[in-house]
């Protein structure tokens, strides 16, 4: 489960693991929160969709 909210300027990102299957147990139940500018947020996920990307171009040219 994760949420987002904004707040004083940033954005808060809360999120919980909720699998039972999770490989770390005693995260079950914990609330991890961390607070982030909207313009950091905005980079990190065009990043990480980057990354993403090129790893299915990559991928595709292995086949």
């Amino acid at each position: 489960m994760s949420t987002y909210a904004y707040l004083d300027h940033n954005l808060v990102i809360s999120f919980a693991f909720g699998r039972a299957s999770h490989l770390a147990p005693e995260d079950l139940g914990e609330l991890f929160v961390a607070r982030i500018s909207p313009e950091e947020f905005a980079v990190t996920v065009e990043a990480a969709a980057d990354l993403l990307d090129a790893g299915i171009t990559a991928a595709g040219r292995c086949r």
